[in-house]
């Protein structure tokens, strides 16, 4: 009989799993074990010899509970793993939650050697990094038929901007990895077949998608022309979770999803109305350039969704109201609406372990006027609790880097 490794899921790392086990299929990995999925918090499927957990640093108190109740209902008997972006910003904090293995970086190789390990007998090093070089994403589709796991439509990897504030370059590196137009068309075929319709793009950048070569435009043409062939009937690009950088917003750009697309907002991130608070954050892209791609974007038929951060270390008081009044432009020249957040630091971003600046009671005030005017969304009252969170997990030794 094969042996179980089970993944954890939950509602934020249900993209996550499909990538891995086709990565462990490839491998041959599982020809002795099967794939089975724990969806319940604390217990392991019956017969489980291995429980992979991917998670975030948000999710480090509820992981921590889980892994403490598995310690106390399994013993040693479960070998408890953990990826994704915590695990590789903080391994050590990670092994010292209880964990057996922490894997850094992309895990499809990592992974199934770690797998094809086991299964031989041995074992291997408790941080596991992945030994590179980049994945090449044309190597698998982003979906899993023989498991039915039909995730977002992933079509990048990595991004060289490095902002202050973003994971990203650490878990998967600087230099941007594209999927192909033919090969994320044959996953979204696939996922046609299972009886999906409606397809949502992955990428930490939209605009800046080249699969497959040639500009953007032609780049992401070729992708929409790829999933109506696949017999998508709906495709949402440039919003969550494929938001666009302001400095890279076209006209021909937005033609393409204003036609070939279904939805009618594009999500521009903006960040602040002030340009030393960009250069503080590494954006790479001025306020004018937020302007100019939130005024094409209305002219255009689209309705700017634009992201906007406050509390950034060394923001002042008066930055924070250049940004206010900049969301206030927005709203009433464009008819956008605003998605607001609160600088969280995260291990294995530039700006650790910097500490949020306080919001004043004022601007919290006009924020949620804002919110009360359903202009403005976004979570940003419970991202100033989690701030404050992560930084006391960090003096209390949780947090290990």
């Amino acid at each position: 009989m094969a042996r179980l490794l089970a993944f954890r899921r939950t509602r934020r790392n249900r993209n996550s799993w499909a990538p891995l086990s086709l990565a462990l299929q490839r491998s041959g990995a599982l020809e002795e074990f099967r794939i089975s999925f724990a969806d319940a918090p604390g217990v392991a499927p019956r017969g489980a010899e291995v429980l992979a957990f991917s998670f975030v640093t948000m999710e480090l108190q509820d992981v921590a509970r889980e892994v403490a109740a598995l310690r106390s209902a399994h013993r040693d008997r479960l070998l408890l793993i953990a990826g994704g972006p915590h695990a590789s910003a903080d391994p050590q904090g990670t092994l010292a939650l209880g964990f057996d293995v922490a894997f850094v970086g992309e895990g499809e190789r990592s992974l199934a050697a770690f797998v094809r390990a086991l299964a031989s007998g041995g074992g291997g090093p408790a941080c596991i990094r992945d030994p590179g070089p980049p994945l090449d994403l044309d190597e698998q589709w982003h979906v899993d038929p023989r498991l039915q796991l039909y995730p977002f439509a992933e079509i990048s990897r990595g991004c060289p901007h490095a902002c202050a504030f973003c994971q990203v370059p650490a878990m998967f590196g600087r230099r941007m990895r594209h999927r192909s137009p033919a090969v994320v068309g044959q996953g979204l075929e696939q996922a046609v077949r299972a009886g999906f319709r409606r397809f949502r793009f992955l990428t930490p950048d939209a605009f800046a998608y080249r699969g497959g070569g040639g500009s953007p435009r032609q780049a992401l043409g070729q992708l929409l022309q790829e999933g109506r062939r696949a017999g998508a009937n709906e495709m949402m690009l440039g919003t969550f979770p494929s938001e666009v950088r302001p400095d890279r917003v076209r006209e021909g750009l937005l033609q393409l999803v204003d036609e070939r697309c279904t939805n009618r907002t594009l999500v521009i991130g903006a960040q602040s109305g002030s340009d030393r608070v960009l250069g503080l954050m590494h954006r790479g892209h001025t306020v004018e350039d937020s302007r100019r791609a939130v005024a094409a974007t209305a002219a255009i038929g689209l309705k700017p969704h634009v992201d906007v951060l406050f509390g950034f270390p060394g923001e002042t008081a008066e930055e924070r109201l250049q940004t206010l009044a900049f969301a206030g432009w927005c709203v009433e020249s464009a008819r956008a609406r605003i998605h607001a957040h609160v600088f969280m630091p995260l291990p294995g971003t530039p700006a650790w372990p910097k500490a949020p600046e306080k919001l004043e009671p004022g601007l919290i005030a006009d924020l949620r006027r804002l919110q009360e005017a359903k202009v403005l969304d976004g979570d940003w009252v419970r991202q100033e609790m989690h701030g404050r969170r992560i930084l006391r997990w960090r003096d209390e030794g949780r947090i290990r880097v």
